[in-house]
């Protein structure tokens, strides 16, 4: 078992790495060798198939949650602050971007920003619904707030991509 730094507090001494350890002819380019003489490669990323699920499922629980929590309005005097479609836009961004980031692909951002665009539409046919419309007089503040999450949901799925595009490009050297 190659020994792995983990810090200078032996409470790390024994344990599995999280990053897998190959013999260092098995390597190839792709690894990096160490003190040790072993080369620790990069973790592989999901297959297609889980990829997409796990986009799809990000996505629903980001158009559940969101809905769930952009109603949340704090009132300052009489004027309401949506700060719940802030929160809830930047948990689906957060989602967005993770689930691009693990499937190493910023297709699978837009894909769970698709799918909870998708999610949120059809949570908005309510004809209970007024929040969407902005035609609520007795509460401004809480219509401000759909129309952000409605939207804003775009424009979060754009940054994740924008920002998973960054984030994923081949270093220079």
């Amino acid at each position: 078992m190659a020994h792995d730094d983990a810090g200078s507090s032996p409470v790390g001494e024994g344990r599995r790495s999280a990053f897998p350890v190959v013999p260092a002819d098995a390597a190839g380019e792709t690894g990096d060798t160490g003190d040790t003489g072993t080369a620790v490669t990069a973790a592989r990323s999901p297959g297609r198939p889980a990829a997409v699920v796990a986009a799809a499922a990000s996505g629903i629980v980001a158009a559940v949650f969101g809905t769930v929590l952009h109603g949340q309005v704090v009132h300052v005097g009489s004027t309401g602050l949506p700060v719940g479609a802030a929160a809830a836009l930047v948990l689906a961004g957060s989602l967005f971007l993770l689930c691009g980031l693990w499937a190493r692909s910023i297709i699978m951002s837009a894909v769970a920003g698709a799918v909870a665009y998708g999610a949120v539409a059809l949570l908005s046919t309510s004809s209970k619904t007024l929040i969407l419309t902005g035609t609520s007089d007795a509460a401004p503040g809480t219509a401000l707030a759909g129309n952000l999450w409605l939207f804003g949901v775009l424009v979060v799925t754009l940054a994740a991509v924008v920002a998973g595009s960054i984030l994923l490009r081949p270093a220079r050297r």
